[in-house]
């Protein structure tokens, strides 16, 4: 490249001074000027032919040179005829021999090499120097932290939570069953695991498999608490994408689809099973039934994905004592060479369990006997029991925690009970009866059998646009919104047209602000929906909701319910009160419940309140008394005036209850729930992601990045800002349309208004523009004058930014501990290495830089020479460096795993594997990493 030619037509010259024009072509020559076609952009400009600002380019041999058809050339001998450059060489993309003259190479061709653009005059503003280097540096920062996957979601920090996802989503392939009780968080936990498994490469394609109902939960789920966008399949779109003739589960690297969309579809659910997965979910696990010799076909659909799969997760809000057979084969699924025979299972089981309780003494800090300490002999070295009720706090917990990793099954099954997890409200009941209108009881009258109408009678066809007229819960809802005026009231009811109708209704009648919540709108309708009803001061006090309000959304904000109508399931009646009481919730949550006297409804409602206690408390053995009732509660419901029958059922109910209740509570195995909870070692977490949030560093930097770029970031109120792109936005951001969006840097506001973006160092959006920043040759090199009284006008200093870096399959995890990592080396006018901070730099102008550099342009080689070897020193101790921490870390991990194999089981062969081949490849990488030079800055100084 040369800045002096012989000008001849056909020859691609650069403009230094307008770089964004691409490549152009001289396309007249007259005798003073020169007239340059710039193709990319369809402008031409008319240059002096002694000072035209133009950089000719050329190639050398071994150089890649691109077409403007869009294939390249490796160039192996170069020819000039005419004036023209002709290169001869190989093609990259078919290997063949091929000529590419220069007139057609790519328009959009650029320099990006910092030193060819330093040297051939083409720089920027000073301040793209900084932000290259800040963007390079937090994307190190981001890549190595401990909190990678965690700062981004959009979740309050819950401690069990967070400890089950740091504890899961850093093993490789992890294969685990999540028990916690209902309202612990299971969906939260395992979108926590995939978001950090994504995050750190240990898994690139995820399969998350749910009940029908719950598809849509699970969409939104991923989507809003991390960012995640799943993609749906069922049978329309597969066969949509037939016709490409190819695997549709390849075509997508996220997939959720339903369980009967697998086992309904033999064709799809084969194509399924040849996709290679790293990680699939399988909710409301407790549903695939088994027995020796008889599993069901969804527990088969299930079993042969698990089979080829490397990492699987079970969620079920089943405790195991609720049915032990079903324990196991769901733990089955997960190792079937260590759970391959039931019995044996059962025997081992028990030595846990007397363990379990030897613990207890140590728990609640009382001293152990000496069965209880020969109990936990058999699970730990014996030196660590000596003196153990004298010994100290610490002692103890060291105790616990290495229980704890012996312990049976806890390696593969986390469970957290709610007697165990602080910080859930209470429940309160308020039941209003009200007296059944004539035109209901007739119609009831008539079809006894028709449970659901028995239930919703406003439902029947003949009533359906006139109910709300002659309903008595209507006017009763009217009055009971003007008792709580100023409160929120989340209301529920089973079908969407109800939802609709009640709404007008209220609107008609009362004029009070309400929206509506169901499953015919869109999701921004939905988001729309919420938001409004989230809004303090001029939103709906009321949102009204169908079935599709119980799942997948939380309205904490609000701690009045009001249940229209009851559901028949258990545990979608503990799904609707979920929507209020969670952990966080500050107030008791009020329940209203309107029901019509001597009614199916007042049956329900019984059955719920005086039989299971589910409204006032969690129901954990709610489907378990239903299977075993559910013949009599529907002939209560078909005949709710027979008062014998309904206490016989009350009666029975209760009794049911306490029974199950009991072998619940005393089969709790609290050291399992110690090791779910992560009491003790999650603290420390919880302290790092709070100072992480509470350092304005992201906030900051994003501010310059975002303007810089061209986006505007403007304050919405005291925790938001809107964000919306300008016409001077340098290119398009994911996730940014036209119309902007609305963001928070605080997880508070985040979790509370969910139509407003949480932007942390996790979320896309932030790695989007630090990518376009760090992308484009904007800013790879620059020139600048700064103001050094200290120095003499004149003196010099060069600075060049380095990044370390080397490739590797994604498995290895090499970003782990290895990612691009930048080094900062500077060196002045007597090529003096140091350690020179500028404050303020002013940007100079094209022709002054221009002169600057030509005048000093051998200088500044010998300056780039003397920093690249400054720079290869400082690589090869950080490569040094980095191998001994990854060689401690994991050869710790693979120790522990080794001794813990010997007493634990669940420890697999498989993961042990990966951890010593890991370190093989990992070192062989990171020793071949390779240094290259990605911008400079010539600060020239003129006090």
């Amino acid at each position: 490249m040369a800045k002096q030619d012989n000008l001849a037509l056909g020859q691609r010259w650069l403009s230094d001074t307008e770089a964004e024009l691409g490549l152009g072509t001289i396309v007249l020559i007259e005798t003073r000027t020169v007239t340059v076609l710039f193709p990319a952009t369809g402008e031409s400009r008319v240059y002096a032919s002694q000072t035209a600002p133009l950089t000719r380019i050329k190639f050398a041999v071994d150089d890649t040179v691109k077409s403007h058809e869009g294939w390249e050339l490796v160039v192996e001998h170069v020819e000039e005829i005419d004036g023209q450059l002709i290169y001869v060489g190989q093609r990259t993309d078919n290997q063949e021999a091929a000529i590419l003259k220069e007139t057609f190479i790519d328009h959009h061709f650029q320099l990006n090499q910092p030193e060819q653009r330093l040297l051939n005059g083409q720089f920027d503003d000073p301040k793209w120097f900084d932000l290259r280097e800040q963007c390079l540096t937090h994307q190190f920062n981001h890549s190595t932290s401990p909190l990678l996957g965690f700062v981004g979601a959009r979740v309050d920090l819950i401690p069990h939570q967070l400890h089950i996802a740091s504890e899961i989503g850093r093993r490789h392939a992890p294969r685990v069953l999540l028990a916690d009780e209902v309202g612990l968080g299971k969906t939260i936990e395992a979108a926590l695991i995939i978001h950090q498994q994504l995050l750190t490469e240990r898994a690139q394609r995820v399969l998350i498999v749910v009940p029908s109902s719950l598809v849509h939960q699970w969409l939104v789920e991923m989507l809003r608490r991390v960012n995640l966008a799943f993609s749906v399949f069922d049978a329309e779109r597969c066969e949509a994408m037939a016709e490409d003739a190819c695997n549709p589960f390849e075509a997508e690297q996220l997939i959720i689809c339903s369980l009967d969309f697998l086992t309904h579809n033999s064709r799809y659910y084969q194509q399924a099973l040849e996709a290679q997965w790293d990680l699939m979910v399988v909710d409301e696990a407790h549903h695939l039934t088994w027995s020796e010799g008889q599993p069901s076909q969804e527990y088969q659909v299930i079993e042969d994905l698990a089979k080829v799969t490397k990492g699987v997760l079970l969620l079920t809000a089943t405790p195991d004592q609720l049915g032990h057979e079903s324990h196991f084969a769901r733990l089955r699924l997960l190792d079937p060479a260590r759970f391959h025979d039931y019995h044996s299972f059962v025997n081992e089981e028990k030595q846990y369990s007397q363990l379990a309780q030897a613990i207890n003494p140590l728990l609640s800090g009382e001293s152990l006997s000496d069965e209880d300490i020969e109990a936990i002999a058999q699970f730990a070295d014996k030196d660590m029991l000596q003196g153990i009720n004298t010994a100290s706090t610490k002692q103890k917990n060291k105790l616990l925690h290495t229980l704890l990793d012996r312990h049976g099954t806890g390696r593969l099954l986390f469970r957290n009970s709610r007697a165990g997890v602080k910080g859930f409200p209470k429940r309160q009941l308020f039941s209003h009866g009200l007296r059944l209108p004539i035109e209901y009881a007739t119609l009831l009258a008539s079809e006894p059998e028709n449970i659901q109408l028995q239930l919703a009678p406003e439902r029947h066809p003949d009533l359906v646009n006139i109910w709300t007229d002659i309903d008595p819960r209507v006017d009763w809802f009217i009055s009971q919104l003007k008792s709580l005026k100023g409160k929120k009231v989340l209301t529920i009811c089973a079908n969407a047209s109800t939802a609709l109708q009640l709404s007008e209704a209220l609107r008609i009648k009362a004029g009070t602000r309400s929206t509506v919540f169901h499953e015919g709108m869109s999701i921004v309708d939905r988001d729309r929906a919420a938001n409004y009803f989230a809004q303090s001061d001029d939103g709906a006090q009321v949102l009204i909701c169908s079935e599709i309000g119980s799942e997948g959304r939380n309205f904490q904000f609000a701690h009045h319910l009001i249940l229209f109508d009851l559901p028949l399931v258990p545990d979608l009646l503990e799904q609707r009160i979920g929507r209020l009481d969670r952990i966080g919730q500050k107030y008791d949550v009020c329940i209203h419940v309107p029901y019509f006297d001597m009614s199916a409804q007042q049956v329900l409602l019984d059955w719920y309140h005086q039989g299971l206690g589910a409204f006032e408390h969690t129901c954990p053995t709610g489907m378990t008394v239903y299977e075993e009732t559910q013949e009599l509660l529907h002939e209560c419901i078909k005949d709710p005036e027979n008062t014998d029958k309904c206490f016989q059922l009350i009666n029975q109910t209760a009794l049911l209850h306490k029974e199950l209740k009991k072998r619940l509570e005393q089969g709790r195995d609290k050291l399992l729930e110690l090791n779910s909870s992560g009491h003790g070692r999650v603290e420390q977490f919880l302290t790092q992601i709070s100072d992480a949030e509470d350092s304005p560093t992201l906030e900051l930097f994003m501010t310059r990045l975002f303007d810089s770029l061209g986006i505007l970031q403007e304050e919405h109120d005291e925790s938001c800002y809107l964000l919306k792109p300008t016409e001077k936005m340098i290119g398009p951001l994911p996730g940014l349309d036209e119309e902007g969006m609305t963001v928070t840097y605080e997880r508070p506001t985040a979790t509370l208004l969910e139509h407003v973006h949480f932007l942390s160092w996790d979320h896309p959006m932030i790695q989007h523009a630090m990518d376009i920043l760090t992308t484009d040759v904007t800013g790879k090199s620059a020139v600048a004058l700064c103001q050094d009284k200290s120095k003499p006008a004149g003196s010099y200093w060069l600075e060049c930014l380095f990044v370390l870096s080397a490739k590797a399959d994604k498995g290895l995890q090499l970003a782990r501990f290895l990612p691009p990592t930048p080094i900062k080396v500077c060196v002045d006018a007597n090529l003096q290495l140091t350690d020179k901070h500028f404050t303020r730099l002013d940007p100079v102008l094209p022709k002054m830089g221009n002169q600057l550099i030509n005048a000093l342009k051998s200088q500044l080689e010998k300056c780039l020479e003397h920093s690249h070897q400054h720079a290869e020193k400082s690589a090869q101790a950080i490569k040094s460096q980095r191998i001994a921490q990854m060689n401690e870390l994991l050869s710790d991990e693979l120790a522990r795993l080794e001794g813990l194999q010997q007493v634990n089981p669940a420890i697999r062969d498989d993961e042990i594997e990966h951890v010593a081949k890991q370190i093989i490849n990992l070192e062989k990488v990171m020793s071949n990493a390779k240094l290259h030079l990605e911008a400079v800055r010539f600060v020239v100084n003129n006090p």
